[in-house]
């Protein structure tokens, strides 16, 4: 997953006009990392508003961030540019099946088109469901019967991102309040970790978009002046002391903690976020 997302994105950045950035969406989408699918889906619609597969992809990514209104929304774009599409149909399909509106459902997937078999399974799931809330039984031996019983949902479910523990995801390697630590990608987007100022407010989406181009703009640097790969970079400030370093996927690690810690302990917490950075990166990659 990791070496696609890295060349579809390589594709992007070599044609921001091409809609590669459909594909590039949806397979961070089920790498987990919705919030970068969700910036780049969106940015791809600005470019190519009228793409219902786009809009396909930009459902999905809120389906999984459990925003189903919005999905909802962009599924119904979807049908509007293309009333044929099978798979906006599926979706809603599945929203109205979520919210307990079995007769709509039935009815949207009995008029999508079906090419791998998932609408006539989601039909026969909501059928069964139609027929167990009317007193009809399902014949014990059908696939149907067992996706009724409680332990197994009559339709998959949409992964749902757990944000909280991404957020918390350094927690461990800092030892003081007054230490921070944020994964930043490439276009200044937090994928974990946070950052709160001293008034207690979480700036980290602020302090991400400024540090947006940083690895890149260390690159340069470093090969314009013929030093090889750049490791990492310590900034002693009047306030705090900031270290950061290159990460996996083209994302930046960053370290702040109080003025008043040494310099080796804060490289130190450094290289631990970056090692928590690289397992939890390969996991949802």
């Amino acid at each position: 997953m990791a070496d696609e997302i890295r060349r579809l994105s390589d594709d992007l950045a070599r044609d921001p006009s091409s809609l590669v950035f459909m594909p590039l969406a949806d397979a961070l989408r089920r790498a987990g990392q919705f919030d970068v699918a969700l910036r780049v889906a969106l940015r791809g619609l600005d470019r190519h508003p009228y793409v219902a597969d786009a809009h396909d992809v930009l459902a999905r990514i809120h389906a999984d961030r459990g925003d189903l209104e919005r999905a909802a929304d962009e599924w119904e774009m979807a049908l509007r540019l293309d009333p044929s599409h099978g798979q906006a149909r599926l979706g809603l399909g599945f929203i109205d099946y979520r919210r307990g509106d079995f007769e709509s459902a039935e009815r949207r997937l009995s008029a999508a088109t079906d090419s791998d078999g998932g609408v006539a399974t989601a039909l026969s799931h909501v059928r069964s469901a139609l027929a167990a809330r009317s007193g009809g039984s399902v014949p014990a031996g059908s696939p149907s019967h067992a996706l009724l019983q409680p332990t197994s949902p009559p339709i998959p479910e949409f992964p749902a991102p757990d944000l909280s523990r991404a957020r918390q995801l350094f927690s461990p390697v800092l030892d003081d309040t007054d230490q921070t630590a944020l994964l930043v990608d490439g276009d200044g987007l937090v994928l974990a970790g946070s950052h709160v100022d001293a008034t207690g407010s979480d700036v980290s989406e602020i302090v991400a978009a400024e540090l947006a181009g940083v690895s890149g703009e260390a690159e340069r640097a470093m090969r314009h002046l013929g030093l090889g790969a750049w490791t990492s970079l310590l900034v002693e400030a009047d306030g705090a002391v900031i270290a950061m370093t290159p990460a996996p996927l083209g994302s930046l690690v960053v370290v702040a903690a109080s003025r008043e810690t040494p310099v080796g302990l804060v490289r130190l917490l450094l290289d631990r976020a970056l090692t928590r950075a690289r397992d939890w990166l390969a996991r949802v990659a």
